[in-house]
């Protein structure tokens, strides 16, 4: 499992809803399509923040060493996943993950 793509093992849906967000979802294909479309979505969504690996992975519990494996494309656990795809949305902000 750890050496599976992203999207291969599992696929989120997004709707962007800021920036960010809406930057992510034009990339992506279709509303079906794996989010993120490609593992170096990722990558520019923790840059357009302005973050490093660690502070962006930390909100959502991974090492910064894992953080960098998921945007390089091994599957991200499905319950980070969920945590990123809320985050994305905006149904979840940096409070309610460093809460």
């Amino acid at each position: 499992m750890a050496g599976k793509m992203m999207g291969e093992e599992f696929g989120i849906d997004m709707v962007g809803t800021d920036a960010a967000g809406a930057e992510l979802a034009a990339v992506t294909a279709s509303a079906n399509a794996p989010w993120p479309a490609a593992p170096h979505e990722l990558r520019r969504l923790r840059i357009r923040k302005r973050e490093s690996q660690e502070k962006f992975w930390s909100r959502f519990g991974v090492t910064q060493s894992s953080g960098s494996r998921f945007e390089t494309g091994v599957v991200i656990p499905p319950p980070v996943a969920i945590l990123l795809r809320l985050y994305v949305n905006g149904t979840l902000n940096d409070e309610d993950l460093h809460g």
